[in-house]
């Protein structure tokens, strides 16, 4: 089509009617179908909506049914029931009393989880008493039989009709000895929530409901609105058709649809009907609205579709593409207003860009002043000479000089080199190997100091993470915690330990020593110090070094706190 209109030499305008004409033939074309076709699918899906809804509701109604069903086998075995019945001469009058509460209680339970329950009854035969879960307890009703006897030989549900009440009758199967159970649990019926719920089938004028006892061709419950029709006169209609489910009856000019369905598990038969004039009455200007509607239906169409390409569709497309280019990271977008004839959308295209570029600016503002705040804490922490170790490294030299020993020229460049490391004001990222470098000296430092009962166990840094490049002063203030808060505080046999462990290609550095270490309670807290980005918490070395690694590294890195094997604490550092 669009090939043989780019061919012929013809206007737009003609282009665009003759598209219009080619799709608007089989839309009349159509609509005559329609006008064929309506009358019989109004017909077919009301009849169709009503089988639904009452073979939905015979199908709950027999669920419903079938769960008491099961309440009642199972309350067969009730303990207090066996009781009551088989010791109930040799019992004590509070243990008769007893066993009764909570039998009745049991059946008040089963009358209270269905509306469709009335009053519960547990009929011992062995002791001639009837425990009822509304009239408590009495002496057994001779009636009770007849509703047993009526039951015999019924399958399914065993609903029985008893001088105007329905029963739900269990009877207990015969035993070894072929005789009955002393026992049977009786279940009477509410008709008047039957009785609601077929009144809620009636929703139009000339209109009625049935539900039928197929064992004693009785109503159960009875419904109409308008015109009340005889069920049994519709019954013999249901005879005649050959429709399953569905029929057409007239009773003195008065032409009406059916819809029925029959449990054969409760033997009920529920029926409705509908008038006629309820199905045909919409059809009768059928004809004039399709045609009306097909028209109106197209001009609309056709105006709405070009307003809204031209209106909002380009923009659109327009914003979208911009958002795009947003989300991949291009800040440097900008929009024309002059494209669009939308005030509003010249107006969003004006906002976006002013948003965009101040997006642009806002993170490049945030960027750096995050890693300003990250170089400050870091000046911080080396501005951090602690007065007792400078104290104890002075008593250290002093004594060594005293005693002429002769390690004293190394104690000296070492400390000398722990200063000039920590001072010196360089690139804050370097290559692992002088950050291992530098916690060495501080160990060998601390070593003399605590030259009996300590071990340390440093251990070798894989080779190639030895080039890696990490922060500085992430692995000493570590070491420095571990002496402060573990090794200081034990007399003897202090142990630290240093390893690295290689995980999913990210090298995990375990500092761990054998304190006191802490609870869970405040190993928890210090971690979720750890996470927390507000302004207002105080910047500790821990907190400094996690912020750090996630800044360099990302969200999966950072410091981990755990329980050490040593018995102290273990804090691991994840790079990478």
């Amino acid at each position: 089509m669009n090939l043989f209109l780019e061919k012929i030499n013809i206007s737009l305008f003609k282009k665009i009617m003759v598209v219009f004409l080619v799709v608007l033939a089989p839309i009349f074309s159509m609509g005559i179908y329609i006008r064929n076709w309506g009358a019989n699918t109004v017909r077919n899906e009301l009849i169709k909506s009503s089988t639904v809804q009452i073979e939905f509701y015979l199908k709950q109604l027999e669920q419903e049914i079938e769960r008491l069903k099961i309440l009642q086998y199972t309350c067969l075995t009730d303990e207090n029931l066996n009781r009551l019945a088989v010791q109930y001469d040799i019992m004590s009058p509070y243990n008769i009393v007893s066993n009764t509460k909570q039998l009745q209680a049991r059946l008040t339970t089963i009358q209270y989880s269905s509306n469709y329950v009335k009053n519960v009854s547990a009929h011992i035969f062995s002791i001639n008493k009837t425990i009822s879960s509304t009239e408590g307890t009495g002496i057994l009703d001779q009636r009770v039989y007849e509703r047993i006897n009526a039951a015999n030989g019924l399958r399914g549900a065993q609903i029985i009709r008893y001088q105007g009440g329905l029963y739900l009758i269990t009877i207990y199967a015969l035993n070894h000895t072929n005789q009955n159970n002393n026992n049977v649990i009786e279940i009477e019926l509410n008709q008047e929530t039957l009785q609601a719920d077929i009144e809620q089938f009636d929703i139009y004028p000339d209109c009625g409901s049935f539900l039928l006892d197929l064992t004693n061709s009785k109503e159960v419950a009875q419904s109409y609105i308008g015109r009340q029709l005889s069920w049994k006169n519709i019954l013999e209609d249901i005879e005649n058709t050959n429709e399953n489910g569905a029929g057409v009856g007239i009773e003195d000019e008065y032409r009406y649809y059916f819809v029925y369905d029959k449990s054969e598990y409760l033997d009920l038969l529920l029926l409705r009907y509908l008038p006629e004039k309820l199905v045909f009455t919409p059809l009768k200007n059928f004809d004039n609205w399709v045609i009306i509607f097909i028209i109106v239906s197209i001009v609309v169409i056709i105006i709405f579709t070009l307003s809204i390409n031209t209106f909002i569709n380009k923009p659109i497309k327009k914003l979208v593409e911009v958002f795009r280019q947003v989300e991949k990271g291009n800040f440097q977008v900008n929009l024309d207003t002059d494209e669009v004839k939308s005030t509003e959308f010249a107006y969003l295209y004006a906002r976006f860009s002013k948003m965009a570029e101040r997006l642009n600016m806002l993170i490049d503002q945030v960027y750096k002043q995050k890693i300003l705040m990250q170089r400050a804490e870091l000046k911080q922490l080396q501005a951090q000479i602690k007065p007792h170790f400078l104290y104890n490294s002075f008593f250290i030299i002093n004594t060594m000089a005293q005693m002429g020993d002769e390690n004293l020229v190394d104690f000296t460049n070492q400390l000398g080199e722990y200063y000039r490391y920590l001072t010196r004001n360089v690139t804050d990222i370097i290559p692992l190997y002088e950050e291992v470098t530098h916690a060495r000296t501080y160990i060998n430092i601390q070593s003399i100091r605590f030259s009996k009962n300590l071990t340390i166990d440093f251990e070798e840094c894989p080779e190639k993470f030895l080039e890696y490049q990490v922060p500085r002063l992430i692995l000493q203030p570590i070491i420095e915690n571990a002496f402060e808060y573990a090794v200081e505080k034990r007399v003897k046999d202090r142990k630290i330990k240093v390893s690295f462990v290689v995980h999913k290609d990210r090298l995990h550095i375990c500092v761990e020593d054998n304190g006191v270490g802490m609870s869970d309670e405040k190993r928890l807290e210090l971690q979720s110090k750890l996470y927390d980005q507000s302004e207002h918490i105080e910047v500790t070395a821990l907190i400094n070094i996690h912020r750090r690694l996630k800044l360099q590294y990302g969200e999966m890195s950072g410091i981990i706190l755990k329980e050490s094997p040593l018995g102290g604490l273990c804090v691991e550092l994840i790079l990478g």
